[in-house]
This record gives C-alpha cells, sequence and structure tokens, in this order.
C-alpha cells in the first residue's frame, strides 16, 4: 500500500528521492562519530580545551575554537557536541557540493542525487583519512569543512540567485559566516581574503556578465572585511587575549635555516648566532620549529636565546632586506617537504591523548576503532593510495591544471566554479610563506577541497562525456 502510495503520487516519489540520499549522509557521519566519540585531540586540541575550562586565552592558537567550545560546555555540552556537529556538516556538505558540480554541468535524476553519496563513500574508505580528521578537534578540521561548504554556497548562491529565489539571502549570510570562521581560525587563511572579497562581489545583485567593471559591487566584499576586523578586534579586547606572537618562532627557523646553509649570513644575525648550539647544524629540520622550542627533540639554541626580543625580530627583517634569496630558499625547503607524501609520518592522530580533564574515548567501538586505524594506516602507506589519499603533490598538480584550463580555456559555466579553484591553491601556496611542521592536516583542507571537486568533475565527464551543453545556471 505504502509503495503504491509513493507511485501514485509523483512529488511524495521527487521528495523521497531528495530526502533519502541526505538521510544517508547523516546516518554514516552519526556512525562515524559513534564510533570515534568523543574526539580525536593532540596537545594542541588540549591546550584550547583547556582555555575553553579556564576562560585564559592565548593567540598561539586563534581563540575562537576555545571561545566557542566554553559556551558549549556553559549550555552542558561537550567535545562530542563539537565533533558532531564536525561530522554531520562535513558529510552533508561534501555531498551538496558534490551534487551542486553535477547540477552546474546539467547532470539531473538519480544521479544527481546518488553519485554525490557514492563520492563520499569514497573519500570515507579504510584508504582514506577524512573519518578521523572530521573527528579532530582541530582547527584544520573546521577550515577544511568551512572551505566545503564556502564552495558549495557560493556555486548554490550562483545557481538560485538566476532565478531570483528568496533562499539567496540566508545561503548569502552563511557563506559570510564561514568565511568569517575560516579566517578567525587558521593565520595564514588570510591569503584567501582577497579571493573571498570577489567571490562576494561576483554574487552581489550589480554583478552582470558584462566585463565591465562596477565599483557598486564591491559592498559585499568591503562588508566582509570590515566584520572581520571587528570581530577579530573585539575578540581580543574582550575576551583578553594575550599576544604571544607565534609567527616569530617562524622568524626563528627561517633564521636558523639560513645559518646553516651559509654561516657567512651570521652578520645579519648576531643575536641569534650568539645563541646556536654546537650541534645546530644536524638539530635543523627544513620548515620545522621543534629545533628552536623548548620541546623540541634536539636543541639549535640555547635556553636564553629569546624569539620575542626585539633585537632579534628586527635582525630578521634586515636579513630579508639584504638575503632575500637566502630566506627564500629556507622557505622553499620547508614548503617542499610538505607537499609528497611521507610513508613514516602520521596523516591523522589516531589518538586522544592523555590528560588531566577526565577525557577519553569510548570503549564500546574500541576494537572497530583500533581495526579501522590499523587498517587505514597500512592503505596509506603503500602506493597508490599513498600519492591519492596521502599526499598533496597530486591534488596539488591537478589543482593548478584546473585552474589554467578552467580561467583560460573557459571550460566552466560560471565563473564563481573558477574562484572555487583559487581557494586551495592560495591556501596551500600559504603554507610557502610559513611553514612550521611538514603535518599533513596543515594543507589538507586544500586537498580535501579538490578531491571533492576532481572527483565530481569526473563523474560528469564519465555520464556526459563532456558533450557541450548550455548550463541551466547561466542561461
Amino acid at each position: 500500500m505504502f509503495i503504491e502510495i509513493i507511485n501514485f503520487h509523483p512529488k511524495i516519489h521527487y521528495r523521497l528521492k531528495k530526502i533519502i540520499p541526505v538521510f544517508i549522509t547523516i546516518i554514516i557521519a552519526l556512525i562515524i562519530w559513534g564510533i570515534c566519540y568523543p574526539a580525536f585531540m593532540n596537545g594542541d586540541s588540549l591546550v584550547q580545551y583547556g582555555q575553553a575550562l579556564t576562560g585564559n586565552y592565548d593567540d598561539w592558537h586563534p581563540p575562537i575554537m576555545a571561545i566557542l567550545l566554553q559556551y558549549v560546555l556553559k549550555l552542558g555540552g561537550g567535545i562530542g557536541f563539537i565533533t558532531l556537529i564536525q561530522t554531520v556538516m562535513g558529510c552533508t556538505g561534501i555531498y551538496l557540493l558534490s551534487r551542486e558540480i553535477l547540477g552546474l554541468f546539467n547532470i539531473s535524476g538519480r544521479k544527481y542525487y546518488y553519485l554525490p553519496l557514492l563520492i563520499l563513500l569514497i573519500l570515507l574508505l579504510p584508504v582514506s583519512p577524512l573519518p578521523f580528521h572530521l573527528m579532530a578537534f582541530i582547527k584544520d578540521t573546521w577550515v577544511e569543512i568551512g572551505f566545503i561548504w564556502i564552495a558549495y554556497l557560493s556555486l548554490h548562491i550562483y545557481h538560485i540567485k538566476t532565478t531570483q529565489s528568496k533562499k539567496a539571502m540566508l545561503s548569502f549570510v552563511s557563506l559570510i559566516t564561514c568565511m568569517i570562521l575560516v579566517l578567525l581560525v587558521r593565520h595564514n587563511a588570510i591569503v584567501i581574503l582577497p579571493v573571498f572579497m570577489l567571490q562576494l562581489y561576483l554574487l552581489s545583485n550589480s554583478y552582470t556578465t558584462t566585463k565591465k567593471f562596477k565599483l557598486s559591487g564591491i559592498e559585499n566584499g568591503l562588508l566582509l572585511l570590515l566584520i572581520y576586523f571587528f570581530l577579530s578586534h573585539q575578540i581580543y579586547n574582550s575576551y583578553h587575549v594575550i599576544k604571544t606572537h607565534p609567527e616569530n618562532q617562524v622568524y626563528a627557523t627561517e633564521c636558523l635555516g639560513v645559518l646553516v646553509n651559509n654561516t657567512d649570513n651570521k652578520k645579519y644575525l648576531p643575536y641569534m648566532y650568539s645563541h646556536l648550539t654546537p650541534n645546530y647544524a644536524t638539530a635543523y629540520i627544513p620548515g620545522n620549529v621543534a629545533p628552536i622550542m623548548w620541546w623540541g627533540p634536539i636543541k639549535a639554541v640555547d635556553s636564553a636565546f629569546n624569539r620575542n626580543d626585539s633585537q632579534f625580530t628586527a635582525q630578521y627583517y634586515n636579513l630579508i632586506k639584504h638575503a632575500p634569496l637566502s630566506v627564500l630558499k629556507v622557505k622553499w625547503d620547508g614548503f617542499s617537504l610538505m607537499i609528497p607524501p611521507r610513508i613514516k609520518y602520521h596523516w591523522f592522530h589516531p589518538q586522544l591523548d592523555s590528560n588531566n580533564y577526565g577525557l577519553a574515548q569510548n570503549e564500546y567501538f574500541r576494537s572497530i576503532r583500533m581495526n579501522w586505524i590499523s587498517g587505514t594506516k597500512h592503505a596509506l602507506s603503500a602506493t597508490p593510495f599513498a600519492y591519492i589519499f596521502g599526499g598533496h603533490l597530486l591534488w596539488f598538480i591537478l589543482n593548478i591544471l584546473l585552474l589554467v584550463l578552467f580561467f583560460i580555456k573557459k571550460l566552466s559555466p560560471n565563473i564563481i566554479f573558477t574562484t572555487v579553484l583559487f581557494i586551495p591553491a592560495l591556501y596551500c601556496l600559504s603554507y610557502l610563506l610559513a611553514s612550521t611542521d611538514p603535518d599533513f592536516r596543515f594543507i589538507y583542507p586544500s586537498t580535501l577541497l579538490m578531491q571533492v571537486l576532481f572527483f565530481s568533475l569526473i563523474s560528469v565527464l564519465v555520464i556526459s562525456k563532456l558533450k557541450p551543453k548550455r548550463s541551466t545556471i547561466s542561461a
């Protein structure tokens, strides 16, 4: 009887076709959350958790996550509530973004609703670290989820705006919220601010498809800029955030590398040179701050070295002025270690570290969780999975190639898609400016976004074989 009713009423059948894949997506997210509850947390995560408990904040890690967590804790929630939101938002965002791309290229019917679900399942296979990143309480996870939703909302707004839909305003507010959150969560996300402003300009009602630039369309980008700086200022003042100058650890690492490469540069860095240990050269790791930090395994500087000393920072800027190529080489040395797969280096944090807060992962699904983790590690340690899911080089190359194709050859049905491709490229390159450790999670937001975009485009290619069709959203 129920099946007959569904078949008899096309509207019910249509709505079920839309709802069922989303429902399955949420169920998948809940399963991941239950197995890994309450979270994967490393030392950085626990520092942020401690700040949320005490209300004492600093900007070594941008404080927005700890501040929001503090309110969750006050309302009776916990870290598990945060990771529940993360996992559901991450999975549904991937599904919706993939579906939006299929619609962008005129894919319809069952393929439009169920192929994105298949792409999500591929990204959650035991050869991919995605599930463990979604369950990690760490700023990189918030950035990767933010990127997914920014890409989806940008494409979606462009789509519904052309139909004069009233839904555009709600989506527009959500888009700006996601952009602001990403900018507040990661210091280096500031490099994407121009792309965000461009997207808001292109999505404004003042923008037309003509090539003439109109100043009346830039108010949304300026609004984003204003909100970001206003919130940053208010967060520091209202929550008494202590400034720790984390950028100085990058300066010190780069100065160390410059001295290791050429000791003649000591004339620009007398302060640091006077504090080097005898084994500073062997202690140096390109792009890794450990040798100049108190917790480093081998110290490159003595205990009297102060990376926040004003004379040191002044000498760093002097070094840039007189030996910019030396600094650039050190930056490249660190960045180049972050891109390719590193078989012996972890792709995700596989546990909730011991702590004094009583936080521990549940024991109900411990055997399933541990087998899942060990299986993923084993799969990721072997090619080709190491290059597909365990490294960034392949996706960075594909990102650049797609940018060239879509930007120069104008293959995309709309310009917004091209701006989306700039997000992972610029974010990845931001680590050329400042690298603190060749940790996989740093560039993973770019890689994940590219994986969703690429697998969706491959689906379009397989289905339509790139037959020239006029996009419905550009009509």
